[in-house]
């Protein structure tokens, strides 16, 4: 699709559409295909009846995805891979309020709501958190595996609620209701469905350690006002995968703002992370270069968002521009006119509502 196109993907029955951004020479976003491809079962062979119960459709897909993801790359890859991800679901809630019943999975679609905005991190990686702890539940991955495959031949071209698909649960794991799994204080069925908030059970995601270890020793390292230069260098990132280089450009931004000249020295240090054409590592520079208003790199922020419209890298560079310094300010501003034309209808409403809000 064209740099404009507003999604990762679009699941389309047997016609995939992808954003170009995917396109990053070393196939290292390659399980945003590997989620359209699952929602080959999850979204289009069973489908959600309406869009307050759009993690019915992307829960089930992000954890396909990911149980794809850990037979092709390992266990411990797509830990990290799933901690970036709940690292995105921490910066929505931050900026959204944890309390926004946006963040429920059941959303009630009422006068005033738009359909639209149920597209945000909660449906992903809270939706993947809920089935996750079915999975858990169960205690035995073949059985769940096994139950997956069941839901999908019973529910197969219908358009379902998420009671529908709780009771066959229940149904399928007669030993489960009997322990009355679906009312366990402060994890019941119920709660995570109705209750805004941040998910009531996390996956362990403690077979990335490894991999993720290094990186929060060294975003570590970069946090302190004398830099430990010889602590630095001697942690070799030219091995990292993309994946590994985004969950340390995350803990950096949440160690941000950084001691004065940290970033620019960051930067230097490592060329190939500031100046990279990955889309994923470009939304994270970005983001710490306007969280520390390093304004030397705001045209790589300005050129990134003239380069595509994808909602999920516009709207948090929109919003660290108008968080941040007068001059971040007045660059989402200037960026804005320069690519409102550009740019899919829902992104312009969107960034609308974050550069000029209604009522300002």
């Amino acid at each position: 699709m064209p740099p404009s196109f507003p999604f990762g993907g679009m699941e389309n029955p047997c016609l995939t559409f992808v954003t170009p951004c995917l396109l990053a020479g070393d196939r290292s976003l390659a399980d945003v295909i590997i989620h359209e491809v699952s929602h080959s079962w999850f979204g289009n062979l069973v489908t959600n009846a309406n869009w307050g119960e759009f993690w019915l459709n992307e829960g089930f897909t992000m954890y396909a995805q990911r149980r794809i993801s850990t037979t092709l790359f390992g266990a411990a890859y797509t830990c990290l891979e799933a901690a970036t991800g709940r690292a995105l679901l921490r910066q929505h809630m931050d900026l959204t309020g944890e309390d926004h019943p946006l963040n429920k999975l059941r959303v009630k679609i009422e006068p005033g709501v738009d359909p639209d905005d149920t597209y945000n991190e909660t449906p992903y990686e809270k939706g993947f958190c809920f089935v996750s702890y079915l999975a858990h539940l169960v205690g035995d991955q073949g059985q769940f595996d096994s139950f997956l495959k069941a839901y999908v031949d019973e529910f197969k071209f219908q358009s379902i609620l998420a009671d529908d698909f709780l009771e066959f649960y229940l149904e399928y794991f007669p030993e489960l209701k009997k322990k009355g799994v679906d009312s366990i204080p402060g994890l019941e069925f119920d709660h995570w469905l109705n209750t805004p908030g941040w998910p009531p059970y996390l996956p362990d995601l403690s077979p990335g350690d490894s991999l993720m270890r290094p990186a929060d020793e060294l975003a570590q390292l970069w946090a302190t006002a004398e830099l430990d230069q010889r602590a630095i260098d001697a942690v070799s990132i030219s091995a990292w995968k993309t994946y590994q280089l985004v969950y340390f450009l995350d803990k950096v931004l949440q160690k941000s703002p950084l001691p004065a000249g940290n970033v620019k020295r960051l930067g230097e240090t490592y060329a190939k992370v500031s100046n990279s054409q990955n889309a994923e590592l470009r939304l994270r520079w970005g983001q710490i270069v306007l969280k520390n208003d390093y304004q030397e790199d705001f045209w790589k922020v300005k050129e990134f968002l003239q380069s595509q419209g994808k909602q999920k890298y516009t709207l948090p560079l929109y919003h660290a521009m108008m968080r941040g310094s007068e001059a971040a300010r007045a660059l989402a501003k200037e960026t804005f006119a320069a690519t409102a034309s550009q740019l899919h209808s829902n992104v312009v409403h969107y960034v609308q509502q974050i550069v000029a809000p209604t009522g300002t």
